[in-house]
């Protein structure tokens, strides 16, 4: 007689493994999807830009060889592509010899310059090249956030390696002012692709490729986080920028030393460093949405507000800029002449037709004068031989 067997024991182990796999594979497919839901209902765009890299020497930069779109709070989706080198646009050609590159520009400003929420084809840089014709190639190294002092360092490392023939300097009266003795490593770094406040007593955060995936990259991520938040699209409750400069106008419209601005001395400092690589300095002055035109406050939802006493800050740097031998343009008659429709109805960057006004000026200034007409020539050639003949005329005249 044989003895009974044990009954085997259940394997439960198998099956819970399987019971787990399915669970994560079910769970995955399911956020997998939620994200395709909230992507697309968004239209696959962030309310803000999410490409930042955080930098020792500019406090952030952009990633380089990257895409994003932008989305603005009136639903406005704007495709982001950054270069090799984090900079708005196509990659660049290093220049061959040590000569500027016959019809290069090289373009520094702050997310104005930038094209912030417009295409990249309706963007300052892309108007200045068409605005100055053939041959004319124009490097956005605008980035957003930056400040004067970026802006020179900017033009010393980009400058020697892309001799451009004219550098353009778009000066934002709505930061620019305020952050004239302020380098951008100290008010801003980066964080998951974001920019953030900057804390004086904090380092940078380590960057993390898989946190920056998910809290900078996943739709689904963000709006939970914004949900979370009580963030929203809303509009602006007030103009935050214009009042601030009112608030702050004692200091920032406080001469600096022999300079009328406060900003006299970067004009001054970039036409030192353009002396150097053969280069010219155009300084453009952009005025804030609601000095240009009073129907601007309306987006804001806000009661208007004298603003004539910021009316001093541009023509002080312009004055500083032709002291210094450097071409200038105040750029508010320009966009006054274009408005409405020079700057966005949902926050205070221009407009294409803005950014096309804006190129039109700074074109003018770097367009050769006419040459005399032949009856003025001989008009001229007439007066000087009279003046020749009868040389005391001239005293004479000049005495009475």
């Amino acid at each position: 007689m044989n003895p009974t067997r044990p009954a085997a024991a259940p394997r439960t182990r198998p099956r819970l493994a399987v019971r787990l796999l399915a669970l994560t594979l079910s769970t995955v497919a399911g956020l997998g999807l939620a994200e395709l839901v909230v992507g697309a209902a968004r239209g696959w765009a962030f309310p803000y830009l999410n490409l930042y890299v955080a930098d020792d020497d500019y406090g952030v930069r952009l990633e380089a060889d990257a895409s994003t779109h932008v989305r603005s709070r009136e639903g406005r989706i704007t495709a982001i592509r950054t270069n090799a080198l984090g900079f708005r646009g196509p990659d660049w050609a290093p220049a061959v010899s040590d000569a500027p590159v016959p019809g290069r520009v090289l373009l520094l400003g702050d997310s104005q310059a930038f094209g912030y929420n417009v295409a990249e084809d309706d963007g300052m840089a892309a108007h200045l090249a068409a605005a100055l014709g053939p041959g004319a190639e124009v490097l956005d190294a605008a980035t957003p956030t930056w400040g004067p002092p970026e802006y020179l360092r900017a033009l010393a490392e980009l400058g020697p390696v892309y001799r451009p023939e004219v550098v353009v300097v778009v000066m934002n009266l709505a930061n620019d002012w305020l952050e004239a003795n302020i380098p951008n490593r100290r008010r801003s770094t980066a964080k998951d692709g974001w920019v953030a406040y900057r804390r004086p007593d904090e380092p940078a955060p380590e960057p993390n490729a898989l946190r920056t995936f998910f809290l900078g990259r996943s739709h689904l991520v963000y709006a939970v986080r914004a949900l979370i938040a009580g963030a929203s699209d809303a509009p602006p409750t007030d103009a935050v920028t214009a009042r601030r400069l009112l608030d702050n106008l004692t200091t920032i419209a406080r001469p600096d030393g022999a300079y009328r601005s406060r900003l006299g001395r970067y004009a001054t400092a970039a036409r030192e460093r353009c002396e150097a690589l053969g280069c010219r300095v155009v300084i453009a002055v952009l005025p804030l949405d609601v000095m240009v035109d009073p129907r601007e406050w309306a987006k804001y939802g806000d009661t208007p507000t004298d603003l004539s006493p910021l009316a001093q800050l541009g023509p002080a740097l312009v004055a500083d800029a032709h002291a210094a031998g450097v071409s200038a343009v105040d750029l508010t008659p320009a966009l006054v002449a274009a408005s409405p429709g020079a700057f966005l109805p949902d926050d205070y960057h221009l407009a294409p037709a803005g950014h096309a006004a804006v190129a039109a000026a700074v074109a003018s200034v770097l367009a050769p004068a006419p040459a005399p007409a032949a009856d003025q020539i001989r008009s001229l050639r007439g007066a000087s031989v009279e003046r020749l003949a009868h040389p005391t005329a001239d005293l004479a005249s000049s005495a009475r």
